[in-house]
């Protein structure tokens, strides 16, 4: 993906709205607050070594598979280690630390207009960690006006903050995509969640699970969305999320492989 091109893209198609639309590196959780210790567990950093910076995020959704976005492939920092399970950013205190193998994009992704902006991750070895579940393809398990729950290590202010140590998360609303089609250029492959001031996913690592909670634990929590674009942090716009449903028939290939 040609990251400065496609952020020029979606900033000239927004006007207005955003002047700054990263296409590319997007979550940091404004307005949330540190999840639990010991949940979550199956949100993964996507880091260049070992013990670098985590640039990215995903979700742990098979022993050895990660699904993140498309755009994380394509910045100039290789998506080379994962650390999972991990309450912590620098992934030593309790997660694990596992080598990518290899990674595929979604084959019908559009570095252009950010359609089917999925990748999966294949790890060295299997995580010892359970991973969250997948959505129905049907699109049911993604409903206009549910509440729904961002995570990741980003940034906590917006432009001038710092990545939070803590695993942090934080509400969204989601949008009908009819709605936000009257702020951004979306697609059926795309979900738009947020829009309240001060509560985003913003920049510092994009890919990261957009949550369907559906009890007190994680054990049926259901990814329905990956962090992927939008407009400047926490002004109250929602942010543009990857529809995991619309991806499922690839994911499941892949799965399969």
């Amino acid at each position: 993906m040609k990251v400065v091109s496609t952020a020029a893209n979606i900033s000239m198609m927004l006007g207005v709205v955003a002047a700054s639309t990263d296409h590319a590196s997007r979550v940091l959780v404004l307005g949330g607050g540190a999840v639990p210790v010991g949940t979550k567990k199956y949100t993964t950093g996507i880091r260049p070594t070992i013990d670098g910076d985590n640039f990215c995020a995903g979700s742990l959704i098979a022993p050895t598979k990660v699904l993140t976005t498309a755009a994380c492939l394509g910045i100039s920092k290789p998506a080379n280690w994962v650390s999972v399970g991990t309450h912590y950013i620098n992934g030593t205190q309790d997660g694990e630390q596992i080598r990518v193998v290899a990674a595929q994009n979604h084959t019908d992704y559009n570095d252009i207009n950010g359609s089917y902006d999925v990748a999966v991750l294949t790890l060295e070895k299997p995580s010892k960690f359970t991973p969250v579940k997948l959505p129905a393809a049907d699109d049911s398990d993604t409903v206009s006006g549910m509440w729904s729950k961002v995570v990741g290590w980003g940034y906590t202010s917006f432009p001038n903050g710092t990545k939070s140590y803590e695993l942090q998360g934080v509400s969204l609303e989601v949008w009908s995509n009819t709605d936000c089609a009257q702020i951004y250029p979306l697609d059926d492959t795309m979900v738009c969640a947020g829009g309240v001031v001060g509560k985003d996913s913003c920049g510092g690592d994009g890919g990261g699970p957009l949550i369907k909670e559906r009890g007190p634990g994680d054990e049926d929590d259901i990814v329905i969305g990956l962090v992927s674009w939008g407009s400047d942090c926490g002004v109250g716009y929602p942010a543009v999320y990857s529809r995991v449903s619309k991806a499922m028939t690839w994911i499941n290939s892949v799965l399969k492989g």
